[in-house]
């Protein structure tokens, strides 16, 4: 057995680039019975569980700002105290491990050719030859890690969830595919707000 390891480093999220033509996945829910085109300001609350501690500063600055963007696309602006909603982010990482599974077939074998036949007088004659198949299964392994960035919306008064997302993507070790790719994704990941953003 033949293992490929993608090594991503000490820190566990830098967090949205995922290789080759996949997507984000997001999924999100709200609460049906409240009307977010009333808020017009956001407290930031924070990290939540420290999450921000696994990854880079950078990575940690690029995921504030293009969130700080989209929220001021939907109407909302940042308050230090008092905002209409209480916004926490958070990030958590999984290994995964994707195998591929090649095969090799090689054959060897003799045709048809002169042999000694069944005939009188121990003719010789037409007589057929062997042959033999042997095949290989290479398994590839690759271990990658899975990110995802949560971002959810209380009120503020009675401190209740009234929205979440979740955004999934693999992570890249490439800090400068990162810096371009980040607000891609936190983009995809507003999408889900209630509120369309202002054209």
């Amino acid at each position: 057995m033949r293992y490929k390891i993608l090594i991503i480093g000490n820190y566990l999220l830098a967090l949205f680039y995922l290789t080759g033509c996949s997507s984000t996945k997001v999924i999100s829910d709200k609460d049906p019975s409240v009307e977010f085109n009333e808020f017009k300001t956001y407290e930031f609350f924070g990290w939540a569980d420290n999450s921000d501690q696994k990854m880079t500063r950078f990575d940690r600055e690029r995921i504030e700002q293009a969130f700080r963007e989209e929220a001021s696309k939907r109407g909302l602006s940042k308050a230090e105290t008092n905002g209409d909603l209480i916004i926490t982010l958070n990030v958590i990482g999984k290994i995964k491990t994707q195998q591929t599974a090649n095969t090799t077939t090689t054959a060897m074998g003799m045709g048809p050719g002169m042999g000694r036949g069944m005939g009188r007088a121990g003719m010789r004659g037409p007589g057929w030859g062997w042959g033999t198949a042997h095949s290989t299964t290479v398994i590839n392994e690759t271990q990658y890690l899975q990110g995802s960035l949560i971002i959810e919306a209380y009120d503020k008064d009675d401190k209740l969830l009234i929205w979440q997302a979740i955004g999934t993507k693999t992570v890249n070790e490439d800090p400068q595919k990162r810096a371009r790719d980040i607000p891609k994704k936190v983009t995809a990941i507003m999408k889900k707000y209630p509120v369309d953003p202002k054209k």
